[in-house]
């Protein structure tokens, strides 16, 4: 019986030795030629390895990247990170300063004319910088001129040591103050001017429409916007021409 069971013919014999020869030819080729490739660090046939196209020069490698002859190792994929120190005794210099000459500045004793000093002479004054002196400038530009040496301190930033200190070097000469003309002047200009307000400014236009012209400043005395401190205030820089 197991006779039978295992009987071949002579072509099925045949066969049989024909695919244990494929067998056995495939897996001595795959054993032959399948490249060796480490990723634990063990030594590998480099022949059988291709090189990248874009591999550097020997000699342009970190010498801890250089390989040792006779040992050659596949090198992984993530670049090792690497930390740069500054070498020691070497300090970065901090910039120069840049040193300009000392602005000249007015000795003691020295008086200049509010009204008329520019900018450059305003910051001849100790204490006086660029700042405060286009503000100076520029309020009295609004203004129409300073009647009184005290209104610089409605500059604004102004404080009382520096009003103190730079008083001495000045002088006001009023005839220098040019007045806005009650009966032509416009509605923004006036009540662009630091001492009147929109209301005040409204008020001026509407009785100058009334009468045709304004007299003097009494008229404006008369009316509810207006206080006698706000008269004394604009009482020099109006011109009733």
């Amino acid at each position: 019986m197991w006779k039978d069971f295992f009987y071949f013919s002579k072509r099925e014999k045949q066969g049989i030795l024909i695919l244990i020869a494929l067998v056995a030819g495939v897996c001595i080729g795959k054993f032959l030629f399948t490249p060796k490739i480490s990723i634990t660090g063990i030594p590998i046939d480099t022949t059988s390895v291709k090189k990248p196209e874009h591999s550097f020069p020997e000699e342009n490698k970190h010498p801890c990247e250089k390989e040792k002859p006779g040992n050659n190792y596949v090198r992984s994929e993530q670049e090792e990170k690497r930390t740069y120190y500054q070498q020691p005794g070497k300090r970065a210099e901090p910039p120069q300063r840049t040193t300009y000459p000392p602005k000249e500045k007015f000795a003691e004793g020295t008086v200049i004319e509010l009204n008329a000093g520019d900018t450059s002479q305003l910051m001849k004054i100790p204490g006086i910088g660029t700042s405060f002196a286009r503000r100076i400038s520029s309020y009295r530009k609004l203004l129409g001129g300073y009647y009184r040496l005290q209104q610089l301190q409605e500059v604004y930033g102004m404080y009382e040591e520096l009003y103190d200190r730079i008083v001495p070097y000045l002088w006001v000469d009023t005839t220098l103050i040019r007045p806005l003309p009650v009966n032509a002047v416009s509605l923004d200009k006036l009540k662009s001017h630091p001492y009147f307000n929109f209301y005040q400014a409204k008020a001026i236009i509407e009785i100058r429409k009334k009468k045709g012209k304004i007299d003097s400043i009494d008229e404006l005395a008369m009316l509810e916007e207006f206080s006698e401190e706000d008269i004394e205030r604009i009482r020099r820089y109006l011109s009733f021409e």
